[in-house]
């Protein structure tokens, strides 16, 4: 039995079943149906207003609503689709092929095995697709688990985001652990516990990982990379870079500064300035603007630095190419050369060749250098340039 109430809504008790191409109305005057038992759609069907509900069931077709749905229970889908015109709330989304929701969702327990897609806000606990999602709004989420790519508007997912292809974030996120299979794209600033990304990420603002970032390929940052432990296997681009241990495989341009206390660069590092509280360690050439500083710095074999070098020790590889050196400790392998240096303590082999002015305080070790010009033993270096 149906009947119309002064609140402009008709309600059916009981269950109800919707036959195949059916469509359930409401009788003039009223806006709203509401079941107050399941509403079963076998085949495809539409329902001419919104729908409040226990549960709905959908098999072998698509359901259409024409407004706002709210289930008190579950709504599953077996072999079927739900497009909502309005908001969806329920207590859990369950089955197969697609759920279409054009305003919000608000449902604790999300496990759809092909697409969902918002245009507004998405809320809840557990939300996994297996396939696709395009989360348009902001998303407040507990966790977030995608097999394949999704798209969301910033927000806050509280523990972990997981994906398994592509990941897009559109608006500002905050979240616990971000874990992408393929490729990351935030287009506003992140901030995380924990980044870990198989292929390449992508960043238009800062991007903040407390913890870890380890990323197999490529990561571009715009603004600030930051994070205690920062492992890329490839190519490093960023506005700047703030962490404990930094280990770049490949690669590394930053426009702004690096502060580390760790850091090792397999190939070429550029900065405006580098910054360590501990080591230094680069493969092929450190070339920056205003300086490297650090306690122990390491120059590979045949690598070159431009920018000056301050550290309490340094060593330069043989064929190793620097400028200007202040250090405690330096050690020059064979055939390195140095423009001027600055040291308490200096080691040459056979070779070396240092194309300035070499000042020290306490010793020289070493023979078959070559000095443009003799070496000067002072009491106090010049100052540093930083």
């Amino acid at each position: 039995m149906v009947a119309n109430s002064s609140a402009g809504t008709a309600r059916v008790d009981g269950d109800y079943e919707l036959p195949p191409g059916g469509t359930l109305q409401p009788p003039p005057g009223a806006s709203t149906i509401e079941i107050t038992g399941r509403l079963r759609s076998r085949g495809s069907g539409s329902v001419e207003g919104s729908l409040n509900c226990r549960e709905i069931e959908i098999e072998n077709g698509a359901l259409t609503v024409r407004g706002a749905v709210h289930a008190s229970g579950s709504i599953t889908l077996r072999r079927g689709r739900l497009d909502v015109a309005g908001d969806l709330a329920a207590a859990r989304l369950e089955g197969d092929k697609t759920i279409l929701v054009r305003g919000n969702l608000d449902c604790p327990e999300v496990d759809i095995g092909g697409r969902v897609d918002v245009s507004g806000t998405t809320k809840g606990d557990q939300f996994e697709v297996g396939g696709s999602a395009d989360l348009r709004g902001a998303v407040d989420l507990t966790s977030l688990d995608i097999g394949g790519r999704v798209t969301i508007g910033g927000g806050t997912v509280r523990r972990s985001i997981d994906v398994g292809g592509i990941f897009e974030s559109t608006a500002a996120l905050t979240f616990g652990s971000l874990e992408i299979g393929g490729m990351g794209r935030v287009r506003a600033a992140a901030r995380g516990e924990s980044v870990d990304v198989g292929g390449m990420i992508d960043c238009d603002a800062d991007l903040v990982a407390t913890r870890t970032m380890e990323v197999g390929g490529r990561v571009r940052v715009a603004g600030k990379l930051q994070s205690a432990r920062i492992e890329v296997g490839g190519h490093l681009s960023a506005g700047s870079i703030d962490g404990e241990d930094v280990e770049v495989g490949g690669l590394a341009e930053v426009t702004g500064s690096v502060a580390a206390r760790r850091l090792q660069i397999g190939g070429r590092l550029s900065a405006e300035r580098v910054v360590a509280t501990d080591r230094v360690e680069v493969g092929d050439e450190i070339r920056t603007r205003s300086g490297v500083k650090g306690d122990v710095l390491r120059i590979g074999d045949r690598s070159t630095v431009r920018g000056p070098i301050v550290a309490r020790e340094v060593t330069v590889g043989e064929r190793g190419d620097v400028e200007d050196v202040w250090a405690g400790s330096l050690r020059l392998r064979e055939r390195a050369r140095a423009r001027n240096v600055y040291t308490e303590d200096l080691e040459v082999s056979s070779r070396v060749e240092i194309h300035g002015e070499t000042q020290f305080v306490r010793s020289i070790r070493g023979d078959g250098a070559q000095f443009a010009q003799s070496p000067r033993q002072v009491s106090q270096l010049p100052p540093p340039p930083l």
